[in-house]
């Protein structure tokens, strides 16, 4: 039987959402190929699976370049003929900035990544995902980015630390490419998605905040990937249960 197989943008950080994802997809069963930038840092992180026992494939892959996403998916063609899972998880975390007191490259430089890096994942990547029997595409989100949420969560109309992030920005975008994605996509049977992990500890200040471990977050992403055939599209997930945008 033929493994499936999934693709993470943005998995080399070894206290990233991203590489957990690949852990537990991979301890699953799952062939996984995880991505950097630099192709180095890829083999890397790769490597810390490998040596777990899971197969892992790492690439080199910038989402904010259109060559780099089309070539990678040319790659993944001809080396496995089809992608079951993409996980957009690639993201920059910019700085606070004010609405006028802002640099605005910075800001298009987030959206490139964060925002319309997925985009072009999803151009590129789709001619294999309908390739799949299960096809599925999870756009890695943030409560940070939504209207609403739970008590207590921190949301558009309830920031974090009192101010509304580039970061928040991008994945609120991120919300909507999902529904559209969906939309599209759904007479071919791709299911789209955006789960959230809710806030995690992937970064110092972040468990100094209180953030969950990371594989606690990384579950509502292995969820959303590995939804049976026919599951919801469309949605926007955390800890397995579809919450409001």
């Amino acid at each position: 039987m033929t493994k499936q197989l999934a693709l993470i943008t943005g998995a080399a950080r070894k206290t990233g959402i991203g590489l957990e994802v690949a852990r537990q997809l991979g301890s699953m069963g799952y062939q996984v190929i995880v991505t950097a930038r630099e192709l180095d840092r890829a083999e890397q992180a790769a490597q810390l699976l490998i040596d777990e026992g899971l197969d892992i494939i790492p690439l080199a892959l910038d989402v904010a370049k259109e060559d780099t996403v089309k070539a990678v998916a040319e790659t993944v063609d001809r080396r496995f003929g089809k992608l079951d899972v993409l996980i957009n998880n690639a993201t920059e975390f910019p700085d606070q900035y004010h609405t006028v007191d802002v640099d605005m490259a910075a800001v298009i430089r987030a959206f490139e990544s964060n925002f319309f890096g997925a985009w072009r994942m999803i151009k590129y990547f789709t001619p294999l995902l309908k390739k799949s029997d299960n096809p599925r595409v999870v756009n890695c989100s943030s409560g940070s980015g939504s209207l609403q949420g739970g008590e207590g969560e921190y949301t558009l109309v309830n920031p974090w630390r009192d101010f509304i992030s580039v970061y928040s920005l991008t994945k609120l975008a991120m919300n909507g490419l999902t529904m559209k994605a969906a939309h599209d996509l759904e007479k071919d049977g791709i299911l789209v998605n955006a789960p959230i992990p809710g806030m995690t500890a992937t970064y110092d200040i972040l468990a100094d905040h209180g953030g969950r471990p990371v594989s606690e977050g990384a579950k509502s992403i292995v969820f959303a990937a590995t939804l049976p055939k026919g599951g919801p599209t469309g949605k926007h997930f955390k800890d397995g249960k579809i919450i409001s945008w």
